[in-house]
């Protein structure tokens, strides 16, 4: 599993252990996991997975991991890609006895006017088929937001 540090910077050495720990002392912490990815310079492709330990009216924890890889010239990759590293993240949780992340959010538009909107049905199958609830923009995606965040800073 990738490195995942809080949003001040503070490295996780067991990210399992750590929030099993949050959520002990805390009551009614959803999960939430999502991606975003980005290409610069004609030369590497940088991709954030955010968890988000979400506590409703309180807000959430947030917990980041970036990737930097050769750049992914394919749209349509690089977006699946996004996918499939909030899967992976999410699996991993569940394999390491934590309760079931509430959503996946994946940094996709249903408006056809916009690249993303080419693997949006591709990508929501892909999520409910791993057995998770999807969420995509226009339906409240906000762990999107801080992986947005995330590989553009």
């Amino acid at each position: 599993m990738r490195k995942f540090k809080t949003l001040f910077g503070i490295e996780i050495d067991n990210l399992a252990e750590y929030i099993k720990e949050y959520i002990s002392t805390r009551e009614n912490v959803e999960i939430l996991v999502g991606a975003d990815s980005q290409n610069y310079s004609n030369r590497k492709t940088i991709y954030g997975v955010v968890i988000a330990l979400y506590t409703k009216g309180k807000g959430a924890h947030v917990l980041c991991s970036r990737d930097t890889v050769p750049i992914e010239r394919n749209t349509s990759t690089r977006l699946l890609t996004e996918v499939w590293k909030s899967i992976e993240t999410a699996e991993f949780l569940k394999e390491n006895g934590l309760p079931k992340p509430l959503w996946i959010d994946i940094d996709l538009n249903p408006d056809p006017k916009f690249k993303s909107n080419t693997v949006l049905r591709q990508a929501v199958g892909l999520v409910e088929g791993m057995g998770y609830q999807v969420r995509y923009k226009q339906l409240g995606a906000m762990v999107t937001y801080a992986a947005n965040h995330l590989v553009r800073n």
